[in-house]
């Protein structure tokens, strides 16, 4: 079903998380955007863990001897735990925790990194660096988690890489100057397109909805009645088809009830249409009430009603049926309090189905022949077609 009208003009968002404010609509957004996600998040996690494997050959060119084991279980350690979150991403868990699992990631990724950094040489610093700022674009090319974390992971980083240059290497102050202005910028570049991104798809996502909506109440228009939002004929016959398939299937017998309003006319020459239009959708709510869950009420035309009674054990029960709908529809009419007429009636055409060479408009066609039977006894009565 199409979002409702009232969720998508309630689509304000937080102009720093992006969030919608509306809780279900936000619901609706995930759902909308994961299974995109979970692709993106998949691809990520494998291109990240390669990337750490071949950053394992400058290890070995260039990390010194001493240090190499250590370096070695650092390394394996984030793979392996890289892979296992990838491995999650097909389990139901994934989809209710990713931004934890990959926050994690990020921040497991980064942390390693910068502590093989920590046991280098700094005169082998440059190429290492080079891999914090792949990181830090990393979250928000892949697009993986949302605005929101994006922002706080990276930032972590950046001060988190602040605060060991500082405190773990004597770099000349124009080096320090070199490395803070690369790393900012990385930075900033990441924060703005991920937020750009992700504005983005969110509009996306909404003008999808819209227009979603927007073709549910085209069809719903065209196959309901404008006046009473009963089934029109068109979407009476297609359902019709689908019982007549059923009742085969299931064995059963099912029975089409025509009904046409007696001294309908009468109302409108002496109240208006007004008053008519007020009595037809009357009618409506009357034979909605009257039916099952399972039986379709339509409006044909004019004061012509039709119903789609399913499971009709035998005759009997569907002229009781429609006795229990004549008298429905006789009772008087009260509009803005007063009693409109006390003469408007119906009369009924009963056809039970399937039978041999039945299709909807034949149906039909018996069903209104049976009416027009009542219409020539004098009205307000129910006949069954032969």
């Amino acid at each position: 079903m199409p979002l409702s009208a009232s969720m998508l003009g309630d689509s304000v968002w937080n102009k720093f998380s992006l969030k919608f404010n509306n809780a279900r609509l936000e619901a609706h957004y995930k759902k909308y955007s994961f299974p995109k996600l979970l692709k993106q998040s998949r691809l990520s996690l494998l291109l990240i863990a390669m990337m750490y494997e071949l950053y394992g050959v400058l290890d070995y060119l260039l990390a010194p001897q001493n240090l190499l084991s250590q370096i070695t279980v650092i390394r394996s350690a984030t793979t392996f735990v890289l892979l296992a979150i990838f491995i999650l991403t097909f389990f139901k868990v994934f989809k209710k925790h990713h931004q934890t699992f990959l926050t994690f990631a990020l921040l497991l990724s980064s942390a390693s990194l910068l502590w093989k950094m920590t046991l280098i040489h700094q005169s082998i610093f440059p190429y290492y660096f080079t891999g914090l700022i792949l990181l830090m674009l990393w979250v928000h090319v892949f697009y993986i988690l949302n605005f929101s974390n994006a922002f706080f992971c990276t930032l972590a980083i950046l001060i988190l890489s602040f605060s060991a240059f500082f405190a773990l290497f004597s770099f000349s102050f124009n080096e320090s100057l070199s490395y803070l202005i690369v790393l900012t910028s990385a930075f900033g570049i990441s924060v703005f397109s991920g937020y750009i991104a992700e504005k983005s798809d969110r509009a996306l996502f909404l003008r999808e909805k819209a227009l979603d909506r927007e073709r549910h109440e085209c069809r719903m228009r065209a196959m309901h009645d404008e006046l009473t939002q009963l089934p029109n004929r068109a979407l009476l016959i297609d359902r019709i088809e689908q019982v007549i398939l059923d009742s085969r299937r299931n064995n059963q017998f099912c029975a089409g009830f025509f009904l046409d309003l007696d001294n309908f006319k009468e109302i409108n020459d002496t109240y208006g249409h007004a008053v008519g239009d007020a009595v037809l959708n009357e009618v409506s709510k009357r034979l909605t009430a009257t039916i099952r869950a399972a039986d379709t009420v339509a409006r044909l035309s004019g004061d012509e009603f039709f119903v789609l009674a399913r499971d009709v054990k035998n005759k009997a029960q569907a002229e009781a049926f429609g006795h229990k709908l004549l008298r429905k529809i006789n009772k008087p009419y009260l509009i803005d309090g007063k009693v409109v007429s006390n003469s408007l009636s119906v009369s009924v055409g009963i056809c039970l189905f399937p039978y041999v060479g039945v299709t909807p408009l034949d149906m039909i066609k018996r069903a209104d022949h049976a009416m027009y039977q009542v219409k020539l006894s004098g009205k307000s009565g129910i006949a069954m077609a032969g």
